[in-house]
């Protein structure tokens, strides 16, 4: 046991190569942890780790990851799983992105879907095993604001006949926020499972795929308007790890650097059994992951 306690405290962090998933890893590394981060780009993810060398005396690195594509999926969870030794102690999901057009994957993905929720989902359940044998493993879903009455398209997830980028982000997050109370309400004893919102942040690059003229107005707005990554990661920082948050399962909190901003997640069951149904078709590549 006491060999145990003397390893450092691992931490995944998904879109961790830039942005906010950038501040969170460098705050987590400066606590210690060893730190990996996933992301598309290798040149970024290059670039990323030197930055965070100095900074993650335990140690960082980066693994591609094309979350669109469920074989990179398979292959990513494959080369993890052996590195971290039976445990991980915190989960944070920040890699997002948001699409004016809809852009469909190999797989027949919506972009915005694999990337806003469906990864989160398989990412959480294949490491499930690794999160409960830390002392208090951790999962953090950075997002936008939850919203009161979640929707989903449950024959059509990927938007094919209904894509509007409003009706992706609200679906994106009604998942996110019923998966995540369902979690919490499936497991009572950890691992612990949160959602935070980024909050209108300067600099993350999640507007890159709009239009020309938005982007520059979103940009000019988000720098008069917006706080600094660093700022927005505070809240999944202390959701991902501190000691005065341990059992604190199934919350949304919904102001950056105020952690008595949160609502604890009660959808009705009828929200949660749709959830269940879209589930349900990704079933099978679910249980592929778990025997990885």
């Amino acid at each position: 046991m006491g060999e145990r306690n003397e390893m450092p405290r691992t931490a995944l962090v998904t879109g961790g190569s830039s942005g906010i998933g950038l501040a969170v890893a460098e705050a987590l590394g400066k606590k210690g942890y060893r730190v990996w981060i996933a992301g598309r780009s290798a040149e970024k993810g290059a670039a990323a780790v030197a930055r965070l060398r100095p900074h993650c005396s335990a140690g960082v690195e980066f693994l591609p990851l094309d979350v669109t594509l469920f074989a990179e999926i398979e292959q990513f969870v494959r080369v993890l799983k052996p590195q971290l030794g039976g445990r991980l102690d915190a989960l944070v999901h920040s890699v997002g992105v948001v699409n004016v057009k809809r852009v469909v994957s190999a797989d027949g993905l919506e972009e915005g879907w694999a990337t806003q929720f469906l990864v989160r989902y398989l990412l959480t359940e294949a490491f499930t095993p690794e999160l409960s044998n830390a002392d208090d493993g951790r999962v953090v879903f950075v997002s936008a604001q939850a919203p009161k009455n979640p929707r989903l398209f449950e024959d059509d997830p990927s938007l094919e006949k209904n894509f509007t980028v409003m009706r992706a982000i609200g679906q994106n997050q009604s998942a996110c926020v019923l998966y995540e109370q369902m979690y919490a309400a499936e497991h009572p004893n950890g691992p612990a499972i949160n959602g935070a919102t980024a909050g209108l942040v300067r600099n993350t690059g999640i507007n890159r795929s709009l239009p020309g003229f938005v982007r520059v107005i979103s940009r000019g707005l988000f720098s008069v308007l917006g706080i600094t990554v660093e700022q927005s990661a505070t809240n999944v920082v202390a959701l991902a790890g501190d000691p005065a948050l341990k059992g604190i399962s199934g919350y949304y909190f919904s102001k950056p650097q105020n952690l008595e901003k949160r609502q604890k997640l009660d959808f009705d069951e009828e929200h949660v059994a749709s959830l269940r149904r879209v589930l349900a078709t990704y079933a099978a590549v679910r249980s592929a992951l778990l025997t990885a």
